[in-house]
């Protein structure tokens, strides 16, 4: 999960659509919808304005994996769909009545030509998205589950009232068992 808004904010994203005269549409999505899926070409990069979604993908034995979460201030998209053009393989799922700006790969090339300064904010942001998601493969490897338990938390305490225990514990690599048990070792 990637915070954007020490990037790019909502009120920096409206201030270019008008200095750039785009387009930029919105979308509103309720709770359930999987407004992306497996198969579907990635168009967009999302920007949550509100609400809560969910990144999974299934795995060899049909499994939901949960792989990202994002909420306000966010951006998600599928990377190897939206900027590689390949096939997608992930699922975008609102957890929450959610609002999203639908950003193109074209708005980002004009923005990335006109607006000064972009293309450093945009490549700060990935990187930043990089190291985020390198050190959650990681510690799934190399972090006991107790320890990624206890770091979600700190960094995101209420998404254990947003979410399905279910979607917290395959994020975090372990069964909905495992993590049962972790809560309960450290509430007593």
């Amino acid at each position: 999960m990637v915070r954007t808004d020490k990037y790019i904010t909502l009120e920096g994203i409206y201030k270019w659509i008008d200095t750039l005269n785009l387009e930029i549409d919105s979308m509103e999505v309720k709770k359930g919808d999987v407004f992306l899926k497996q198969g579907q070409k990635c168009d967009y990069f999302y920007f949550v304005i509100d609400g809560l979604i969910r990144m999974y993908y299934y795995d060899l034995d049909g499994n939901e994996v949960t792989h990202w979460f994002s909420s306000q201030n966010m951006m998600v998209t599928s990377p190897d769909s939206f900027f590689q053009k390949n096939e997608n393989i992930l699922n975008l799922e609102a957890l929450e009545d959610s609002k999203l700006l639908l950003i193109t790969y074209e708005h980002i090339e004009i923005a990335s030509k006109e607006i000064p300064g972009f293309n450093s904010l945009f490549r700060k942001l990935l990187v930043d998205f990089i190291v985020k998601m390198s050190r959650r493969v990681m510690g799934i490897h190399t972090q006991s589950a107790e320890y990624r338990y206890l770091k979600l938390i700190e960094q995101y305490p209420n998404i254990f009232h947003r979410t399905k225990l279910s979607h917290i514990a395959s994020y975090l690599g372990i069964t909905i068992q495992s993590l049962s048990r972790i809560r309960k070792k450290l509430i007593s």
